[in-house]
């Protein structure tokens, strides 16, 4: 794990967290910005905390740098105080968090631990018999941080087919199906694979239907149209982890320049009002 931070009492604080740290942690300190683009272009971390404000250069200048160069470290950034510019840019730059000081041990074995679960392949389903909505899904599950495998498929029948042949670890279960409907789909998967996790999807944001999928075990209930951030939340719900403050804070009203619709106006299969879904990538 790399530490770039100028301050020895952040230095100490993170050599502490290792020690008691169940995971076998070693340290790399740095104190610049240079020495951190240097140590990251090595690409032999797996982890870094990276200060914004530190002596050459920036810690924001040091990571864009080294993903420039394909650097794919899992990164967490931290500095005394973040502004709204601080925020996204550090989300253009791919960083898992953004921590402002004073943090506590705590919040770093949150964090470690959601590293942990980055390193586990998670394999996953996306069960809607609207290929765009598949495609919206599998585009920001293959965009996130974590190791999902996943596969498709086009309806309920389907969907229990390819549990016969291996189970899954996380399901996106679209609510409103031909033949088994979500809720009779989510019992059959849930009699199969009791662990299962099931996220509800549904161009239906109706209260009735969301109690009755959480009833019936779904972890969590996605109303279309969704955002990234509503995706990851889900994930991390199913995970057990702790969503970061980066992702669940942003929002897509006051970042529209950034905004990617990666629906097209018609689908090639069905053509039902819910394929007109959009994702903010």
């Amino acid at each position: 794990m790399l530490v770039a931070d100028a301050s020895d009492a952040a230095q100490t604080f993170f050599r502490d967290v290792a020690e008691r740290s169940r995971m076998r942690i070693e340290i790399t300190p740095v104190r610049g910005g240079d020495e951190c683009l240097s140590m990251l272009s090595q690409g032999r971390f797996n982890l870094a905390f990276i200060d914004v404000n530190m002596p050459v250069m920036s810690g924001m200048e040091a990571l864009g740098r080294a993903r420039a160069l394909g650097n794919k470290t899992f990164v967490v950034l931290m500095s005394g105080k973040v502004t709204d510019e601080r925020l996204d840019l550090a989300r253009h730059l791919r960083a898992y968090e953004y921590l402002v000081k004073p943090f506590t041990a705590e919040d770093v074995t949150s964090i470690l631990k959601a590293y942990q679960q980055v390193m586990v392949p998670i394999a996953t389903l996306i069960v809607d018999d609207s290929r765009t909505i598949r495609r919206v899904i599998r585009q920001v599950l293959e965009d996130a941080v974590f190791k999902l495998t996943i596969e498709e498929a086009v309806d309920g029948e389907s969907a229990l087919k390819r549990f016969k042949d291996g189970g899954y670890d996380l399901v996106f279960l679209d609510y409103a199906m031909p033949g088994l409907n979500g809720i009779e789909t989510l019992d059959a998967i849930r009699a199969r694979e009791p662990k299962a996790k099931v996220v509800m999807i549904s161009a239906m944001p109706d209260a009735n239907i969301e109690k009755q999928a959480l009833d019936h075990g779904a972890i969590a209930f996605l109303p279309k149209p969704f955002f990234s951030a509503d995706v990851s939340r889900a994930v991390h719900k199913a995970l057990g982890l702790k969503m970061p403050s980066l992702t669940a804070n942003w929002s897509p009203d006051r970042d529209l320049k950034r905004r990617k619709d990666i629906c097209p106006a018609e689908d090639e299969g069905s053509a039902t009002g819910d394929d007109r879904a959009v994702a903010w990538v």
